[in-house]
């Protein structure tokens, strides 16, 4: 009915062109708008009549008039239908001789060479004679026909070939490499200039340097990709314009994609550059079709997809970790593209992995060299741990290393790397983090519940050896200490340690390896704390023991005592019994404190920074306070430290069994005996707190 209202040849040729229209976009339109991967549109019966269809009325419109684009459309569902290559190819050139300067069968012409060299053997040298009649530049069409031409008949490859054939085989594959060099030689014209923001060369220049893979064809993939990816402003952003032939020069406008996605529109149309084409003459090429958003929008998710892997294979750890942040706050994009955020985290941790298997094979594997990719996936760990299981299993990441397992590895391995180093305060804000997250049942789960039981773990023995090692072991007590009792009336009590490194270690017996290395490294010093009376520290290490004092105290207040190591014990000795830094053990009149682990090490670390002890209570007292007074006056630490420790507990209490305050000593706490008659419980104090353990 409608080519029956045409009544001239060219409007019949109109008509045609504009039914073969509709059919192709017929076969555009089958393509889902978000998830591209994982459904591929059928080739089936339908999509096969649409085909013909478009392919027939552009036949008739062609026979009418010779039209660029026709002939153009022509090439492509030549190639859709599977014809010969020679009868796509010839189209295409049909469609550059009517409009030298259009750049999109230009551009197509040459993609469609280059995916016929990755489809084809290297010796196929139908092929490579097709791909050479259609070459870039003229001189390699004549090079390459010369080499054909002297390789004599067809070769197809064998496993026993002789000398002659292996030389001719050889040659064959020159042949494909000239070719393959000529391909990307014309999609490197494509983005040139004016023509820049033509993604789709661009993003197949990217893919025929990853797969001829060369020496630096893998960074230079990157490079070209990039420029779709980044900004002057950020290392990672959508910088892809849909190609619009109706706006001109450069002009830019806004549109609404898919309801209410916001993003530029931009054109390259009109934009011309001069190169070098089939016959030699300089052309300019300008871009004359537009771009449907739909596919506008596949090919950003094609392209992102694509340049993830290139940033993991090329270890571009600070890009992925911007495109991950980016990703998850674009808000122009972010109805197309949320599904790509675990992609986005596979490649950024895989790119991790990456990083830390080299670092273990190099020659510089150092703990600062790997702490810092640990750490960011410990960061990762917190943030998006739900993930984990979603992404070892993403079709577009297979490795034996992306597993659950694998990757609550690294976990450990940093809490281990952190716990080597000593790191105390960043152990003490990692199980923070933890702590925080197991509030909230919906963020929780069991494995965050077993990372933060090793933290703990790793945080209390780091505490007990940071505290053994500024525990001063040969200095003895001061003239003024040992005459403050020469009356007999009272009997000062002082506070000493004893550590028992096997009992210490029980708690990593999970990781032998690990346990191994803390006791090859610690072992020769902790058993050197036996019996060890506890004294201020030196003065270069106060700063040390205020830091402890505080990280103890928040050890106090946030960790369960029910799966900690135990092997602290403390003793409250007689002044007059500990005329040397060591005391003998067995002694009667030595009382051991009944205190749970987080009370020992809190206590130690108050003992080490004032040089004297009180009972637990009033330790926890003094530690509150000072927190509450620093946090007032926006102090960074809760604690005195240096000079002002000394002074800071003269006018402490200690607080007794029978709940009675006795003024403690300006050097060290004191326990009161007394010989008169009175009941014991009356004048006995003692270190040992009457509180529950926590």
């Amino acid at each position: 009915m409608t080519l029956a209202l045409a009544k001239t040849a060219v409007e019949q040729a109109e008509m045609h062109e504009l039914l073969a229209l509709v059919y192709y976009d017929g076969l555009q339109n089958v393509v889902p708008f978000y998830d591209q991967r994982s459904v591929v549109p059928s080739k089936d019966e339908n999509w096969m009549m649409y085909c013909k269809n478009s392919m027939m009325h552009f036949q008739k419109a062609f026979a009418h008039k010779e039209d660029w684009s026709r002939a153009f459309y022509l090439g492509k569902l030549c190639e859709k239908l599977g014809h010969s290559h020679d009868t796509a190819f010839s189209y295409y050139a049909k469609s550059i001789a009517l409009n030298p300067s259009a750049v999109d069968p230009f551009y197509r012409m040459h993609a469609s060479r280059l995916k016929l060299l990755c489809k084809c053997e290297k010796q196929n040298e139908d092929a490579l004679k097709i791909a050479a009649t259609h070459s870039f530049n003229q001189s390699t069409m004549e090079a390459v026909m010369d080499i054909l031409r002297n390789t004599g008949s067809k070769i197809l490859p064998s496993p026993s070939t002789n000398n002659s054939s292996q030389v001719d085989l050889h040659k064959l594959e020159e042949v494909w490499h000239i070719l393959y060099r000529d391909c990307l030689s014309a999609l490197e014209s494509c983005v040139e200039g004016d023509l820049k923001h033509f993604h789709k060369a661009r993003y197949l220049l990217a893919k025929g340097l990853y797969r001829r893979n060369g020496d630096g064809d893998l960074e230079r993939a990157k490079e070209e990709l990039s420029f779709c990816f980044k900004s002057h402003r950020s290392s990672f952003t959508i910088n892809m314009w849909e190609i619009d032939s109706t706006v001109k020069k450069g002009r830019i406008h806004s549109s609404l994609v898919s309801k209410c996605v916001l993003r530029l529109r931009g054109t390259i149309s009109c934009h011309r550059r001069r190169t070098s084409g089939v016959s030699g003459n300089r052309r300019a090429l300008e871009v004359n079709l537009a771009e449907s958003s739909r596919k506008f929008i596949t090919c950003i998710r094609k392209y992102i997809l694509f340049y993830l892997r290139l940033l993991e294979e090329n270890g571009d750890v600070s890009t992925l970790d911007r495109a991950y942040i980016s990703l998850r706050a674009d808000k122009r994009f972010s109805l197309c593209l949320e599904d790509l955020i675990p992609v986005v985290l596979g490649r950024y941790i895989m790119a991790l992995i990456l990083c830390l298997r080299q670092t273990s094979d190099g020659s510089d594997s150092t703990d600062n060299s790997v702490e810092h990719p640990l750490e960011k996936m410990f960061s990762l760990f917190l943030e998006q741990t739900g993930l984990w299981s979603d992404i070892c299993c993403l079709p577009e990441i297979r490795s034996s290393e992306l597993t659950e397992s694998h990757l609550f590895g690294y976990i450990y391995q940093y809490i281990q790397l952190l716990q080597r180093n000593l790191k105390v305060e960043t152990l003490e804000a990692i199980h923070e983090k933890i702590r925080r997250r197991l509030k909230n049942p919906k963020l929780s789960n069991s494995d965050f519940a077993k990372v933060s039981k090793y933290v703990s773990v790793a945080w209390c023995q780091s505490l007990v050896i940071s505290m053994a090692l500024i525990t001063p072991l040969h200095s003895r007590l001061s003239s003024e200490a040992q005459s403050t009792n020469q009356s007999g009336l009272e009997v000062m009590h002082l506070l000493c340690v004893d550590l028992q490194p096997d009992e210490l270690w029980s708690a990593s017996s999970d990781d032998p390896d690990h346990m191994g290395n803390l006791q090859k490294k610690w072992n020769a010093f902790l058993f050197k704390i036996k019996n060890v009376i506890i004294k201020r520290a030196s003065d270069e290490d106060l700063d040390t023991a205020s830091l402890l004092l505080r990280s103890s105290y928040n050890f106090y207040k946030d960790v369960s005592c029910a799966f900690l190591p135990s092997g602290i014990t403390l003793y409250a000795l007689p002044l007059q019994l500990a005329a040397e830094t060591y005391i003998q053990p067995g002694i009667e009149a030595v009382d051991i404190l009944d205190l749970n682990t987080s009370r020992k090490l809190l206590l130690w670390a108050y003992t080490l920074l004032h040089g004297q002890c009180m009972c637990i209570s009033s330790v926890i007292k003094y530690c509150e306070e000072n927190l509450k007074s620093r946090m007032k006056k926006g102090s960074g630490s809760p604690f005195p430290s240096s000079a002002a420790a000394t002074t800071t507990t003269a006018s402490q209490s200690g607080c007794g069994k029978d709940g009675c305050d006795v003024e403690a000593s300006p050097l060290l706490s004191t326990m009161v005996f007394t010989s008169s008659a009175e009941p014991e419980s009356a004048h006995k104090t003692s270190l040992t707190s009457p509180e529950v353990d926590k």
